[in-house]
């Protein structure tokens, strides 16, 4: 299911937004938000601008903030200080007032404006160019009862695949940790086959699991499949995989680089199952593909995708965990997007009901629409107005899919034209510019934090044109 989100997880570090709270008294003071986000009522004369690390979160010094759009001929510029604050008032930047347009870049990080932004204290994180490495952890363990389970029939051999739950962080680099290997002993021979994988078969049984994860609170979930050669041993090609059941364990916490042993994950009954069904709308103009996928939300400790089998416009119905014993606290989601085609993620549109009430069929109501007439001419790039879409915005990558430069709209403006900035964000050569539309109902444009926001997207939509300087 990876190249399934793959888009959703660029839109929304280039737009994340979320519900503000109320008005504020007295005249504004600079304040840090963590995470990024705005507030503390709209430009009167004052602007306070902290500058952040999206991955770290520390505070970037030396960092060029620039109020003014593109044609403005005395843009106010600011560097940031040690505390990552760039301060914009009367005496240095008059006639501040009302919605700018604010555009920071900081030596290796990607470029980044906000157009129509109107808010007297604001912290814009920064994408890193070379984000440092993803803390993680080491935990092995087994499955309760795997020994007793019979021997497969020929051809099958029954198979758990054990992972951990996703941070509920849109786009976290923890939620893609890299599994290793192990080896197991059949007679006399070793074999080698993926650390986090339990197999049964007519030569082994062995269920001695070893998973990298990522830190924090989270469950680790065991997948339990059987697979079918199709009577032909040689061909993998054809081989069938069916889901049997699941194993679990909550409430585990981990530290960057612990070496955890020991954990047992308990098998989850057939009586402790449910039946989930889900309808969808027509596809959109465009697009043949379509992908679905319950997801239980456990809070603090993430959310599991329960992506096999995917669900489609034919296969409507899942088999999921009853919310009952150790799951009664969690609750499930429904996430959907339609594509171009399976192989082709342009253009995408993406679906997330929140809440989804299992014990009747959970409907995606509509999808928003994807940015169209994208058009990128002499440095100034255009794209349509999305009906329903609660900011707009994009992303500009090089040719290696590298973000240089991400850019989001407040304003519902339909085209802007970039700053020139020093060094230039922007190589020579092939890049692609992916405009990308974001629904989050009752959101606070004036008011908002980024850390809030996740679970308030209700439809995430893009498409991309690929451009050259």
């Amino acid at each position: 299911m990876q190249r399934f989100l793959s888009f959703t997880l660029l839109a929304v570090a280039a737009v994340l937004l979320v519900v503000g709270c109320g008005g504020v008294s007295g005249p504004p003071k600079p304040r840090l938000i963590p995470g990024g986000g705005v507030g503390d009522g709209p430009i009167d004369g004052t602007l306070y601008v902290h500058v952040t690390d999206e991955e770290t979160r520390d505070v970037l010094s030396s960092a060029s903030v620039r109020v003014g759009d593109a044609s403005d001929p005395t843009p106010c510029t600011v560097l940031t200080d040690s505390t990552g604050l760039a301060k914009f008032e009367p005496d240095g930047c008059p006639g501040l007032k009302g919605r700018v347009t604010l555009t920071v870049s900081a030596t290796g990080h990607a470029a980044a404006t906000w157009i129509g932004i109107n808010a007297a204290n604001i912290t814009m994180p920064l994408k890193p160019m070379n984000p440092p490495a993803v803390d993680s952890a080491t935990v092995s363990g087994t499955i309760a009862g795997w020994d007793s389970m019979p021997v497969p029939a020929a051809h099958h051999q029954t198979l758990a695949l054990i992972g951990y739950s996703q941070s509920n962080m849109l786009g976290d680099r923890a939620n893609e940790i890299a599994q290793g290997t192990r080896a197991v002993t059949v007679g006399t021979a070793s074999f080698t086959i993926p650390g986090n994988l339990c197999v049964i078969n007519a030569a082994v049984s062995d269920c001695s699991w070893q998973l990298n994860t990522r830190t924090g609170a989270q469950a680790i979930i065991g997948i339990i499949v059987d697979q079918f050669d199709s009577n032909t041993p040689d061909d993998d090609t054809d081989d069938t995989f069916t889901v049997t059941s699941y194993a679990m364990k909550r409430g585990l916490s981990y530290t960057a680089g612990e070496n955890a042993t020991g954990v047992t994950l308990e098998m989850i009954a057939d009586t402790d199952m449910q039946t989930f069904t889900a309808s969808f709308p027509s596809l959109p103009s465009g697009m043949d593909y379509m992908g679905a996928f319950p997801a239980l939300e456990l809070g603090e400790e993430g959310r599991i995708g329960f992506t096999t089998p995917a669900l489609d416009m034919a296969r409507t119905t899942t088999r999921v965990p009853k919310l009952t014993g150790t799951l009664a606290s969690a609750h499930y989601s429904l996430i959907a997007q339609a594509q171009d085609s399976q192989e082709q993620s342009n253009p995408s549109t993406l679906a997330w009901v929140h809440e989804a009430a299992v014990s009747s069929t959970v409907s995606v109501p509509t999808w928003l629409a994807p940015p169209s007439n994208l058009a990128v001419r002499d440095g100034s790039f255009g794209f349509s107005v999305v009906p329903g879409a609660t900011i707009q915005g994009g992303e500009i990558r090089n040719i290696t899919g590298q973000t240089v430069w991400s850019i989001s709209i407040f304003d519902y403006s339909t085209g802007f034209a970039l700053p020139g900035l020093s060094p230039d964000p922007l190589p020579v050569g092939t890049l692609t510019f992916e405009a990308s539309a974001m629904q989050i109902p009752g959101v606070n444009l004036g008011a908002f934090t980024i850390d809030d926001v996740r679970d308030r997207i209700t439809a995430i939509s893009n498409d991309v044109v690929t451009f050259t300087r």
